[in-house]
């Protein structure tokens, strides 16, 4: 296989911490399937740090610990993640060398993609309404709040989703498309609490209402939408369509 996507030494020689280790901790590595045979143990290390800081997990997410106690088995494929995670290497070398090497006209320095790049610190490298949409088909709307403020709580201060307006307002768009009506109004409603000047929420809320057959608060909504944006012809449209003008 290729070597250029090989860790550099030098990271790895940072990260490599081996104080009165045993003998075993000493030895090269070994079973490597994706990896270049000829890397070295400082380079394998360092690399796996890599992987545990983008996934914010430890060694046992892919590794098991040898029977009767001495530490990691690292060499052991008895966890199936250990296989995902050289089925994710390949796509990375793929994606890098193959795929990403044929654009022409590329920066120099090339971008390059990471584990980071997808899981930003999560071990499924879900986007955040995704997240919310999983849990809403799984415990309805107040599943997906309740996902939000868990999701928000533990990663809003590191960059792993994006809690702006747009991603939760297509979660909502999603369900009423579904025909879950009651869900998207709920979404929405939580929105609204986080972007209350937004007139984009208040039409979503708008046509929850008119589809739940409620017309007094869908032509609320949308004189909330109208007066946050007075230009927008849809807005205008829908008011008069609904008031019967």
């Amino acid at each position: 296989m290729r070597t250029k996507y090989i860790p550099n030494v030098v990271v790895g020689l940072f990260f490599m911490v081996l104080i009165a280790a045993p003998s075993w901790a000493q030895e090269g590595p070994t079973n490597l399937q994706v990896f270049p045979k000829e890397t070295t143990r400082e380079q394998v290390t360092a690399q796996m740090r890599h992987f545990a800081f983008a996934l914010n997990v430890r060694c046992t997410h892919c590794h098991v610990r040898r029977e009767g106690g001495g530490g990691m088995d690292f060499a052991s494929d008895s966890n199936p993640n250990k296989e995902t995670a050289r089925a994710m290497m390949r796509m990375v070398e793929t994606i890098n060398n193959d795929l990403l090497a044929a654009i022409p006209n590329r920066d120099d320095p090339p971008v390059v993609v990471t584990c980071k790049t997808c899981h930003r610190g999560t071990v499924k490298p879900r986007v955040l309404g995704q997240e919310l949409l999983l849990a809403a088909h799984k415990g309805g709307a107040e599943a997906a709040v309740a996902k939000f403020n868990e999701l928000q709580e533990n990663f809003g201060d590191v960059g792993a989703y994006d809690f702006r307006e747009w991603e939760t307002n297509t979660v909502a768009e999603r369900l009423s498309d579904e025909g879950n009506h009651h869900d998207a109004l709920i979404i929405y409603q939580m929105n609204l609490e986080r972007f209350p000047e937004s007139p984009s929420i208040w039409f979503g809320i708008a046509e929850q209402h008119e589809a739940l057959g409620d017309l007094v608060k869908a032509i609320e909504a949308l004189e909330k939408s109208a007066a946050l944006d007075p230009r927008n012809r849809e807005t205008a449209a829908k008011l008069k369509e609904l008031k019967g003008i």
